[in-house]
């Protein structure tokens, strides 16, 4: 038996109106079965090999404009 079909039988037998059965439902909150099988299948740890890229720096963002 759960919240919402108390308030289901109370509505149908007219024992509470649709407002009160909403502020009576209004906290009411569902959980979600999370389901956890692992690790993720398309994602692998990258494998860094080489040398890594130079990297430059500018004290402007306006030079060496084309």
């Amino acid at each position: 038996m759960t919240k919402a079909s108390i308030v289901q039988r109370l509505l149908d037998q007219k024992h509470i109106t649709a407002e009160e059965a909403v502020i009576l439902l209004q906290n009411e909150s569902s959980q979600i079965p999370m389901y956890r099988h692992g690790p993720n299948p398309y994602f692998t740890d990258p494998t860094w090999t080489g040398t890594p890229p130079d990297i430059y720096c500018e004290t402007s963002t306006t030079e060496n404009i084309d």
